[in-house]
């Protein structure tokens, strides 16, 4: 590039140079460059004839010179400034001229994914555009503001492009969602939402995706990728999971919907509104925003995408396509009991087993009023068995519940 530049001030100068040859004649032209560009005093310090005339043909006979070289020099001048632009390029350019990457980005394949905001709507008819209600606050306004994160993060993936079925609080049945998925021939929907239990004790984030073939892979993958992100945030996984309905059939709506028309869906349940451990992480704007962040680093993952990039051609995707229906868990967790031995301090350790052959054991509480009321949900560890340190009175019998992921649980006799 610093060629090309010395070559413009080399043609600033010629150009006027020629201009004044062709202005006066060849003689005044090159009598009145040499008095300009050079100094016209004879040794005694006066300007004459003779110094003029000598100066103009010496200047005449440099600028033929000159452009002589220039005719020979032309054809290696243009390759080397051709060599130093396309090397500057390479050393200045953004990540799309990156080998393995598509430099020209509007003809980049790129992945059409419908982002849902979970309910929406009056709620006048039908509480369920509200969403869930804890907190003084709706679910239908968190997840918009999940999706605004989510799109916003997603945008900076040069292989995606992204839509949202709502942009604002409005009420639409799944059917609208899924037709407008199909409207625009997405690959894939993700419907965001926040949970709540009836007993406000359940905590921790959960997919759900379809049961059927293909559909199941690609939500199982995407939902399994967004999970690592939301338990890193710190959120507890409760696992992808599938729900039937009473036919046989995808139990919600959306994913059944979409199915029907192609598309695969999944939904995505960051955590419990009515839980103070998941409910700090998405009390603000900027918490409900990260959400969708996180979301979207896990399918940007999953598909091998990176921000910045865009690739020539989608990274390839592994995915198992299962040959009979993924049945949800329907039975609870097996062989619950417990014993219990007394410490020399008066305690009591505790050991507490349970087995869950389907899909996992995730929880435990107890209560030492007979079942009336119950401690908090635990965290169960890996494997079939707990060691619990209690404080009793002798002959006081705890009584045990041990849940599955699916909310399934056992209790042990009082």
């Amino acid at each position: 590039m610093r060629r090309r530049r010395r070559r413009r001030r080399e043609a600033g100068i010629l150009l006027p140079l020629l201009l004044i040859l062709l202005a006066f004649g060849i003689g005044a032209g090159l009598s009145v460059t040499a008095w300009i560009m050079s100094e016209t005093e004879d040794r005694s310090g006066k300007i004459t004839g003779p110094v003029l005339l000598a100066q103009s043909e010496e200047l005449w006979e440099t600028t033929e010179r000159t452009l002589e070289r220039r005719e020979q020099e032309e054809p290696e001048v243009l390759a080397e400034t051709e060599r130093e632009e396309e090397e500057e390029i390479r050393e200045t350019g953004t990540a799309l001229s990156i080998a393995g990457e598509q430099s020209d980005p509007a003809s980049a394949p790129r992945l059409r994914i419908v982002l849902d905001p979970g309910h929406g709507g009056p709620g006048l008819k039908d509480e369920q555009e509200l969403g869930a209600i804890y907190r003084d606050t709706y679910e239908k306004y968190l997840t918009l503001e999940i999706a605004k994160g989510m799109k916003e993060e997603l945008s900076q993936y040069g292989n995606i492009e992204i839509f949202m079925t709502r942009e604002e609080d409005r009420a639409l049945t799944l059917k609208e969602r899924a037709a407008y998925a199909e409207s625009v021939n997405a690959d894939l929907l993700v419907s965001l939402h926040l949970n709540a239990s009836l007993e406000h004790n359940f905590y921790g984030s959960e997919v759900f995706v379809s049961a059927f073939d293909r559909f199941h892979a690609t939500g199982s993958g995407v939902g399994k990728s967004i999970l690592a992100e939301l338990t890193d945030y710190g959120f507890v996984s409760k696992g992808v999971k599938t729900r039937l309905g009473s036919k046989g059939a995808d139990y919600y709506g959306i994913i059944r919907e979409c199915r029907s028309l192609g598309i695969p869906a999944l939904i995505v349940e960051h955590g419990y509104m009515d839980e103070d451990s998941d409910w700090s992480r998405m009390n603000t704007t900027e918490a409900l925003r990260s959400l969708g962040q996180r979301d979207a680093a896990g399918l940007a993952s999953y598909y091998g995408l990176e921000k910045g990039r865009v690739f020539s051609e989608l990274p390839p995707v592994e995915e198992t396509i299962p040959t009979t229906v993924v049945r949800p868990d329907l039975t609870p967790p097996e062989e619950v009991w417990y014993k219990k031995e007394r410490q020399g301090d008066g305690h009591y350790l505790i050991t507490l087993h349970g087995i869950e052959r389907e899909s996992r054991v995730m929880y435990y509480d107890y209560s030492l009023d007979g079942g009336v009321t119950y401690s908090k949900l635990f965290l169960w560890e890996n494997g079939e068995t707990m060691k619990i340190l209690m404080d009793l009175t002798e002959g006081e019998e705890p009584v045990f519940r041990v849940y599955n992921n699916y909310e399934l649980r056992t209790e042990t006799a009082g």
